[in-house]
């Protein structure tokens, strides 16, 4: 999903609620794992030269890396570059 940043945080925040509600029940729901932020790491932001990932305040050493797995693929595939190429 592509949005701005308003929208984009209340829907990640409904997500993540999601995900808390369904941990506290105890069950493990594979559609709702997805949505533990410590599993994606962070959300990048796009428009900008280089790769900027946005994580959480309170995130843990697997959401760091694996936001710096994120910003490494983002820079192999040059997504910054292609995405200013068909955007021009």
């Amino acid at each position: 999903m592509v949005c701005e940043g308003f929208t984009g945080n209340i829907i990640l925040k409904l997500a993540e609620s999601l995900y808390d509600i369904n941990k506290s029940l105890s069950t493990d729901n594979k559609y709702f794992n997805r949505f533990n932020f410590e599993n994606y790491g962070g959300t990048p932001v796009l428009g900008v030269a280089k790769p900027v990932i946005i994580g959480h305040g309170i995130s843990g050493e697997k959401a760091f890396m694996n936001m710096i797995k994120l910003a490494k693929v983002m820079l192999e595939k040059n997504v910054m570059q292609k995405m200013k190429e068909e955007l021009s």
